[in-house]
């Protein structure tokens, strides 16, 4: 595989990696409550959602270990508790957000079935990419993040030619202050945690694929996280920005999942 093609697969299954289930329903919804200083709380969102996640592949990179070797950089103790940590905060909050969200936007409109239903299938198949932990980067990076990508760029740009639409932007955002309220809602994704979590899955699957120099796994990790925050900022700002166009044409009261339905159909279509 040449160099410039294994790049832009890492990147893109970084970029899938860190997009989940927050990263789809909060930039919308920022968009809409923020209105014309919707540029303000992509400033901030992107700090915490973009700037500090890619600082933690970088720091990965450098390592080159489990999340357990990262946290002795502090000491054994320290890591020990980190990992435990991490791990309890990713079991209860993140983890079954991104099985709620598919079952709320893609599931329960349609058919209407049980969330334990949707959560065990979702969860059965996460398990299978989990057990083919070499293969995951190319599952990842060659298919899905490219399929992604090509939904959330098709929403961005039937949005930026929807500007029809935009009525007087609402003096209440219900933000007092835009920037602080992105920093928040960016924290929001756990990304900021999850870079410690990411970069070790993207490690162990470079490993697995027999690379052994460690300099060029440095620079190709460190590249791919730049280009795949790159990506994400890009993302996120089409995402905030049309949740903004959209501003006067839903309820105020409206909720996140709902709203990125919404945009989805009014941008896509009901197919």
């Amino acid at each position: 595989m040449s160099a410039n093609k294994k790049l832009l697969i890492t990147s893109f299954a970084l970029f899938s990696l860190f997009f989940g289930a927050g990263n789809l329903i909060l930039p919308p919804y920022l968009g809409f409550i923020s209105g014309e200083r919707w540029i303000w709380i992509t400033i901030g969102f992107a700090m915490t959602a973009v700037v500090v996640p890619i600082f933690g592949i970088i720091a990965h990179s450098k390592v080159q270990g489990t999340l357990f070797d990262l946290g002795k950089k502090v000491s054994p103790l320290f890591s020990l508790l980190y990992c435990i940590l991490i791990y309890f905060i990713a079991l209860a909050l993140p983890s079954p957000r991104t099985a709620s969200v598919t079952h709320e936007i893609a599931i329960s409109p349609f058919f209407g079935t049980s969330p334990l239903l949707t959560s065990a299938v979702y969860f059965g198949l996460v398990l299978l990419f989990t057990l083919k932990r070499s293969s995951i980067l190319d599952i990842i990076g060659k298919y899905l993040t490219p399929l992604i990508i090509l939904l959330l760029l098709l929403i961005i740009f039937n949005s930026l030619f929807s500007t029809h639409l935009l009525g007087e932007a609402l003096e209440d955002t219900n933000i007092s202050e835009v920037l602080a309220g992105g920093v928040l809602e960016g924290y929001q994704t756990f990304d900021a945690i999850g870079a410690v979590v990411v970069g070790a899955v993207i490690i162990v699957s470079i490993n697995l694929k027999g690379e052994t120099s460690f300099e060029e796994k440095r620079k190709l990790i460190a590249k791919s996280g730049i280009i795949a925050g790159c990506g994400l900022l890009f993302i996120y700002a089409g995402l905030i920005y049309s949740g903004f166009i959209f501003q006067s044409h839903f309820e105020q009261d409206i909720s996140r999942t709902e709203l990125l339905t919404s945009i989805s159909k009014s941008t896509l279509g009901s197919m």
